[in-house]
């Protein structure tokens, strides 16, 4: 008999469900697969994964709540904060292509942090060509900050270079239901 990962099962799922940032969330994976995919949902699996309280970074005061994999690399996820058990805030992760922001901007990567003042903007260590982008939702103006930036055109660039690598060693922490409602809801707003 084959254990599931918990990331991958319909209890996570439903204790996901259960957050009350869980419509934002799904929103900003569904906007995400859309920008980074034409046919989101003829890759899934083989092209990207997503998993639901996944167990990376768990501690007593910071959960994840999903993680995104397209090919072999994580691209996006959300980490929730807790103080006392009540939650506190929510960290937004999201790996972009920093020569597609620049081309899409018309300036320099260095700008962007002046430029967007309430958004961290880090070199990845794993690709020079990649940007990680994160905020926090108590910043008042981050969220506005965040999609501010050519998104659609930075993440379809990273997507296009991390599917051509080949599928990535995350398809057991698959959430399908999780996935399944992601698209769903996705081709309701279409």
């Amino acid at each position: 008999m084959t254990t599931i990962d918990p990331a991958a099962s319909d209890a996570n799922f439903e204790e996901l469900q259960r957050d009350p940032f869980f419509e934002v969330v799904t929103d900003l994976i569904g906007d995400c697969l859309a920008d980074a995919f034409d046919d989101p949902a003829g890759g899934e699996v083989d092209r990207w994964t997503l998993s639901a309280l996944p167990a990376t970074n768990h501690a007593a005061d910071r959960h994840r709540l999903f993680t995104l994999a397209i090919g072999p690399a994580e691209v996006l996820h959300v980490e929730r904060f807790l103080e006392d058990g009540d939650i506190v805030d929510y960290r937004v992760v999201l790996h972009l292509s920093a020569s597609a922001m620049t081309a899409a901007s018309g300036f320099a990567l260095d700008r962007f942090t002046m430029r967007y003042p309430l958004l961290r903007f880090t070199p990845s260590t794993l690709d020079s060509d990649v940007v990680v982008v994160d905020w926090f939702v108590s910043d008042d103006g981050a969220d506005d900050q965040f999609f501010d930036l050519p998104l659609a055109a930075a993440i379809r660039s990273l997507a296009d270079g991390l599917a051509a690598a080949g599928r990535g060693p995350y398809a057991q922490q698959h959430n399908r239901a999780f996935a399944a409602h992601v698209l769903n809801r996705a081709s309701d707003d279409a």
